[in-house]
């Protein structure tokens, strides 16, 4: 269950994703990507594994090119979660982490039409790695500066660090997936209460 594509793509924005690659497992906090195959998963999950986003002709993304990048990356992600969790306000550290990384992209500019012709302007990574720390980076920055701090929360569950943002009418989401972390919460409840029941 914690490799399904659903657990890969909870957070709704793709630096939350890549901060929720370290799960829970079997009561013990895992960094999933330690796991043979799981980073082509995650890459495949949140539509970043062969884009046509590099310059020229796309290339390979590599594991040994790619996956320290996205550990530094990771880093930055849960080091601003933490922020959040812990008051709402991005610290002058995180953000100075933030700046680092955005100093790091290598991006260009290049013009297109779209299928019914309009002309868009698409920004993208130099390189295949490039093209995949780009959006992650951008989806940092645009999450920070569009998305209410309360609205980025971690799942309620014990046994649960997943973030997600909150996209809700009603601002109260609890959980990082009801199928999951809300059903399992509920059977606990229930079965409590069952306990209790009988002890009366």
């Amino acid at each position: 269950m914690d490799k399904s594509p659903s657990r890969n793509v909870l957070g709704g924005a793709l630096w939350i994703n890549l901060a929720n690659t370290v799960r829970m497992r079997e009561h013990r906090v895992t960094d999933m990507l330690e796991e043979p195959g799981y980073l082509d998963e995650w890459l495949h999950d949140n539509e970043l594994h062969g884009l046509n986003n590099t310059a020229g002709a796309a290339s390979a993304v590599t594991r040994e090119d790619l996956l320290p990048e996205l550990l530094r990356l990771r880093g930055v992600c849960r080091l601003v979660l933490e922020d959040l969790d812990h008051g709402g306000t991005l610290s002058d550290e995180a953000f100075a982490a933030m700046e680092a990384e955005a100093s790091r992209l290598d991006v260009a500019l290049r013009a297109e039409r779209d299928a019914q012709g309009l002309p868009h302007l698409i920004t993208y990574g130099q390189t295949a790695v490039q093209g995949v720390l780009y959006p992650i980076v951008r989806s940092l920055f645009e999450t920070l500066a569009s998305v209410s701090s309360d609205r980025i929360r971690i799942c309620e569950h014990d046994d649960c660090i997943l973030h997600f943002v909150d996209t809700s009418k009603s601002g109260k989401r609890r959980w990082c997936s009801m199928d999951t972390c809300g059903n399992r919460h509920k059977a606990a409840e229930f079965y409590a209460k069952k306990k209790q029941q009988r002890g009366n």
